[in-house]
């Protein structure tokens, strides 16, 4: 079978952004507004990425805040606030269960918002930074539909930030390790961005990683499966950003991931739109 480049779910996107190893100035900030979306899907990366064929089409759309605040020098705050829209449709002809009777359905709600400390150890050539991060569980959960807005758990993700900014280069890599509660299993994030200036013009790549661990207990829901922030999730998403820099303040972002690999996830692109202010 020929090997897709898709993504799923909003995990990427403009995250990214939050494994960055450099601090904001002291009082400087970053807030950026962002829309991103999975187009409808019928199909998800099973366990072992086998192909699984869902009854009815399914859709999601992500509205987020973003915001960094320079709390000294070397110390950023960094938090994330997504409100999540999805959505079951019309039958997928294409079912194996197109004759049994499953609810369609909508949700709307805040999904995982999510609180970040990240301080800069090494300011020199090479940027070293720690980053603690919490998400926080979203509770929005219409179980019928097998529909949600984030995972229902805490989840707190430590990592290691590393990079380096030349004049019109950077790159940075970044890894931790993932705790998810309430019975989800524990998860490894890493990955990595490397970009180049062009004018006014930011052009990027990027991929990341998340490996479930399998440790946890908590049994996806097989009679209603849609690939909405279920159990033992992950994937190896492969990327690219441009961003563009209208005036020191004000800049536009665009990104499109894909999968190389996934598990317990939707077979679509992920794309996403966002406008920031920054104050350095």
């Amino acid at each position: 079978m020929k090997k897709q480049l898709i993504f799923a779910l909003v995990f990427v996107s403009f995250s990214l952004a939050a494994q960055s190893p450099w601090s904001r100035s002291k009082a400087g900030f970053f807030v950026q507004g962002s829309w991103q979306t999975i187009p409808t899907y019928t199909t998800l990366f099973g366990p072992g990425s086998k192909e699984i064929v869902l009854e009815r089409a399914v859709s999601e759309n992500t509205f987020q805040l973003y915001g960094e605040y320079g709390l000294s020098k070397k110390t950023t705050l960094v938090a994330s606030l997504p409100y999540v829209i999805n959505k079951r449709g019309i039958r997928n002809t294409d079912s194996p269960f197109l004759f049994e009777v499953e609810d369609s359905g909508r949700i709307a709600g805040l999904g995982n918002a999510t609180l970040a400390l990240r301080h800069q150890f090494l300011m020199g050539k090479l940027a070293l930074a720690g980053t603690l991060r919490v998400g926080f569980p979203a509770i929005t959960d219409y179980k019928s539909p097998g529909l949600r807005t984030g995972y229902n758990a805490l989840t707190v993700l430590p990592m290691v930030n590393a990079g380096m900014g030349f004049r019109k280069l950077y790159w940075f890599a970044y890894g931790g390790y993932g705790y998810r509660s309430n019975d989800y299993s524990h998860f490894l994030n890493f990955g990595g961005e490397i970009g180049l200036r062009l004018g006014k013009i930011w052009l990027i790549g990027f991929s990341e990683t998340v490996l479930p661990l399998e440790n946890g207990t908590r049994t996806l829901p097989l009679d209603n499966l849609t690939g909405l922030y279920v159990n033992d999730q992950g994937w190896v998403s492969i990327g690219v950003k441009a961003g563009w820099e209208i005036n020191r303040f004000i800049g536009l972002n665009f990104s499109g991931a894909g999968a190389a690999w996934a598990q317990n996830a939707p077979k679509s692109p992920g794309i996403g739109l966002g406008v920031y202010f920054k104050w350095d």
